[in-house]
This record gives C-alpha cells, sequence and structure tokens, in this order.
C-alpha cells in the first residue's frame, strides 16, 4: 500500500470527519441566525417592556396623587375636630374671625397711613419757621 493509496474506510472516516465538520459549521450558522433573531426579539420585547414601564409609572404616580390628597383632606378634617375640641370653635366661625381681623388689621394700617400723612405737613411746616 503506496501513501497515496486509500482505503475504503479511510474515505468512509474521511467522509464522517467533514460531516461532523459540516453539521458544526452548520450548528454555528444557525445559532448565529438565532442569536440575530433573538436580538430583534429582544429589542422589540425591551421596546414593549418601556411603554409599559411608563404606563405603570403614569397609574403609580396618579395614584399617589389621589391617595396624597385623600390623605390631606382627612389630616385638615382631624386638625379642625381638634381645634373645635380644644377652642370650641368650628371651622367656618373661625374662618369668619381670621377674616375680621385681616379686615381689622388693613383699617389699622390705613388709619396710620393717613396719620403718618398728616404728621409729615405739619412737620414740615415747623421745620420752615425756624
Amino acid at each position: 500500500m503506496g501513501i497515496f493509496k486509500q482505503t475504503s474506510e479511510d474515505i468512509i472516516k474521511e467522509k464522517k470527519l467533514y460531516n461532523i465538520w459540516f453539521a458544526g459549521l452548520g450548528a454555528y450558522a444557525k445559532s448565529a441566525e438565532e442569536i440575530n433573531q433573538l436580538s430583534g426579539k429582544s429589542q422589540s420585547l425591551f421596546d414593549e417592556l418601556v411603554e409599559r414601564g411608563r404606563a405603570v409609572e403614569l397609574k403609580t404616580k396618579e395614584r399617589v396623587h389621589t391617595d396624597q390628597s385623600h390623605t390631606s383632606v382627612a389630616i385638615e378634617g382631624r386638625m379642625h375636630q381638634m381645634v373645635y375640641k380644644f377652642v370650641g370653635i368650628d371651622n367656618e366661625r373661625l374662618d369668619r374671625v381670621n377674616d375680621k381681623i385681616d379686615q381689622l388689621t388693613a383699617n389699622i394700617e390705613a388709619l396710620l397711613a393717613r396719620q403718618q400723612e398728616k404728621i409729615k405737613p405739619a412737620a414740615n411746616k415747623s421745620t420752615n419757621r425756624c
């Protein structure tokens, strides 16, 4: 047997090796295709998740705002009850008293301003006489 002579067994072994090689290359190519497909799918999945996340965030913010509003109203109501228990004045009456105090303050400030205007001319006349 010479170096260049191949037996049928050698040819079969060689074909099997090539087939194994080709199967490996095929597996590599198939996995590369699937990765590309998955990459596209993963991008669309990611985009879908982003949109869902935005919707959840919006709903959560709305719920938090609503809950804060309800809580504020409840706290304010409780505070009015406590003030009424301690002072004996309900919220409407307390608001009227506050309005009257604001009006009295404005009237006093107006009176003081008029008094200052009357004092200034008198002070100017007395300084001019000297």
